[in-house]
This record gives structure tokens, sequence and C-alpha cells, in this order.
């Protein structure tokens, strides 16, 4: 478990895979900053719905899979801080192809170049 009063494990390092493992086991550190970090995007994700009208988002990176402990607080701060209904109705999902999408992005671009790039 965390040792509240450092900010790394013993064991072995901290990173959000790590975060998320505690969380899924009930650590309560890891749960309260999987919660906090939930809260945060769900309210960055109604503004942006707000201001683009988005009917899906898809959230990517390392902790993009930790599912309800980090989807659970997103969600439910979306709901509380969307104001207008077609920002209710978005849905956010973690990215199919996880931390690995910034990478397969980049693979596109090299190999696909005439086809994103335009002069």
């Amino acid at each position: 478990m965390w040792d509240s009063g450092t900010a790394y494990r013993e064991d072995r390092p901290v990173t959000g895979r790590a975060l998320a493992a505690d969380a899924l086991a009930g650590d309560p550190v890891a749960l309260r900053a999987m919660s906090r970090a939930g809260r945060a995007i769900g309210i960055a994700i109604a503004s942006a719905t707000h201001l683009c009208d988005l009917d899906l988002v898809t959230i990517g990176g390392g902790l993009s899979q930790a599912g309800e402990p980090l989807f659970g607080p997103l969600n439910e701060a979306l709901r509380e801080h969307a104001r207008v209904e077609f920002a209710r109705r978005v849905e956010v999902v973690p990215a199919a192809l996880g931390q690995e999408a910034g990478l397969v992005g980049a693979a596109a671009l090299i190999i696909e170049d005439d086809s994103y790039w335009s002069v």
C-alpha cells in the first residue's frame, strides 16, 4: 500500500498503472488521487463540450485504462457541470489504443505523410 508520508513506493516505482492498480485494490490514497483526476477531467470535458457540441470524447494515455476509479468521478463531474442538454449526452470512453495511440499516430504521419500534410 501507499506510504502517505512520501511520494514513492518502496517496492516499485510510482506509475499511472500502479496508481490505477492500487485504486482498484481499494487503497484510499490512490482512490482520492484518481477521484481528483477524474473530476478535473470531467469538468474540462464539460467545458469543451459546451464550446464544441461533442458527441464522443476518447481519453488516451497511461490512465485511460484505469476503469471505474477514474471514469466514475469523471462522468459524475461531467454530468454535474454540463449545463446544456447536448453536453449531457456526450460519451467518454478510453482510447482503444491506450498508451499506444500517440505512437500509432506518429507512425501514421510518417507512413502516410501525403495524406496528412497539405501545403
